[in-house]
């Protein structure tokens, strides 16, 4: 390899690893303090996709709309040190996660997100994030291309504090064997290959292929399934596609798009492909 194309795997991956730490407060804001942090191995976690708001039959405040997953989780809280002011910050966080590695699940300002006394106490547990409902914000962002979700949290209290959380759930990869799959085709009749990253309008199938062809020699694939929903509906049909480079790797397998046919509550995202039954059916 010559000294230009190592200089370009460097450059890539220093660019990944700002990437990655964009979104952290102290990389956000150079004036902060970490004031608060938490791990947790394995957490059932309620992603918020909503306002919070009271669930009378709950008896509790919850988001309006959430997905219940379960994973890896990590919080932070920030006291913001600086000079600037809660407009000023919300400007800076807005700026960071309009890159594209994020996709943008919600968001929400001021009063339209609810309470936030109900925020800091009901979803975060975290009291000291307690702040005037008019300086609030709120975001749930989704690394593409991966199952590692965020939720950043913006507010100022009355004593003019200003403070910045992140909570993030990462969702490992389920490790395949072919008793894993087997079990799960026989259980739920599918199973998610994971989500594809959408390039210059095409979706990247090459961790899919890679997957398929690794596990078929133990177990022949019958069928895969495409799925688009939201904005990846726009997509043109893809399936002869991946059918295409699945045959270049020597497998014959059947692919189905079936569009927004079948919502899953476990989807990783909103285009992804299932390895699915021979009888499967939307």
């Amino acid at each position: 390899m010559d000294i230009l194309g190592r200089r370009a795997i460097v450059l890539s991956f220093l660019l990944t690893s700002l990437a990655a730490m964009a979104a952290s407060g102290q990389t956000i804001f150079q004036s902060s303090e970490v004031v608060s942090e938490q791990r947790d191995e394995s957490r059932h976690y309620i992603l918020p996709l909503g306002r919070i708001k009271l669930d009378r039959s709950l008896g509790r405040d919850m988001p309006a709309t959430y997905k219940r997953m379960d994973g890896e989780f990590s919080s932070t809280v920030w006291e913001l040190t600086g000079g600037e002011n809660i407009q000023e910050a919300r400007d800076q966080v807005q700026s960071v996660l309009e890159s594209a590695q994020y996709e943008l699940l919600f968001s929400c300002f001021s009063r339209d997100c609810g309470e936030s006394f109900a925020w800091a106490n009901a979803k975060f547990n975290e009291p000291m994030l307690y702040g005037n409902d008019r300086t609030q914000s709120l975001w749930v962002v989704k690394d593409r291309g991966a199952r590692r979700y965020h939720v950043y949290y913006l507010v100022e209290r009355p004593n003019r504090r200003r403070y910045f959380y992140r909570e993030t759930l990462f969702v490992p990869e389920l490790k395949l064997d072919a008793q894993v799959i087997a079990s799960m085709l026989e259980e739920q009749g599918y199973l998610i290959l994971g989500e594809l990253v959408i390039k210059e309008g095409m979706p990247d199938f090459s961790l899919v292929v890679e997957k398929v062809t690794r596990h078929a020699g133990d177990v022949k694939p019958e069928l895969l399934v495409i799925h688009r929903h939201g904005e990846a509906q726009a997509l043109a049909p893809v399936a002869e596609v991946l059918q295409a480079q699945l045959k270049a790797k020597g497998l014959d397998v059947p692919v189905l798009d079936a569009a927004n046919l079948a919502p899953r509550p476990d989807a990783p995202g909103r285009v992804w492909v299932e390895w699915v039954a021979p009888d499967w059916e939307p």
